[in-house]
């Protein structure tokens, strides 16, 4: 299998190849990046024509390299699937589907963003599945740029800060994006920890 991995911010790159390396290291992949995406979304504040307009240039692009899957690596933009998919033959997957799928298996899930855009799409997600479910979020919008300004201790210590003030709240703990992925081991609850690099990897080792 061949993998395109659609990012649009660098925060996402290590977190999936780690887990490539540590749980499908037979799947080969390919990084598409559009950096200025994160920008945009944080300056409009929803998904715009002109952002679907550059996903397409970029599923094109995957599509040339002949790939058997496409996969979008930032939370943010997971509600772009709905329009790509019609546009294409190969399969795209959304970068928190594997991960929101396990996390429907929990009636109170608290949703841990640092981009205030990411919990809309996640809980669309979530409600379209099950109208239910009980979604408590916490943002810190903007923790995100922490790390790419080398201050990953305080990145850290704001999202545990936002964790620990819903335990005793909710079922399962969803950190929302690839970022956040490394803080899970850093967390010592009886809660279930679900991260969206894993859970991506293995839904896609799932198919080979």
């Amino acid at each position: 299998m061949k993998a395109a991995l659609i990012s649009a911010t660098k925060n996402s790159i290590k977190p999936i190849e780690q887990a490539f390396e540590k749980y499908a290291p037979e799947i080969e992949y390919v990084h598409l990046l559009d950096s200025d995406l994160l920008n945009m979304m944080e300056r409009d504040g929803l998904l715009t024509k002109e952002m679907i307009d550059r996903f397409i240039d970029l599923c094109r692009l995957a599509v040339k390299s002949k790939v058997d899957v496409i996969q979008l690596t930032c939370s943010a933009f997971n509600d772009a699937v709905d329009v790509l998919r019609p546009v294409f033959q190969v399969p795209i997957f959304r970068s928190d589907q594997a991960m929101l799928d396990k996390a429907l298996k929990y009636k109170k899930v608290g949703l841990i963003s640092t981009v205030k855009e990411t919990p809309i799409a996640l809980s669309n997600y979530l409600k379209r599945q099950n109208p239910d479910i009980e979604i408590l979020s916490k943002v810190d919008d903007g923790a995100i740029h922490l790390l790419s300004k080398g201050k990953l201790a305080e990145h850290d210590s704001r999202v545990l800060t936002m964790i620990n003030e819903i335990t005793d709240q909710v079922d399962v703990i969803v950190l929302s994006q690839y970022s956040m992925e490394h803080i899970a081991s850093q967390i010592n609850l009886e809660l279930p920890i679900l991260t969206a690099a894993k859970e991506t990897v293995l839904h896609l080792k799932s198919l080979l």
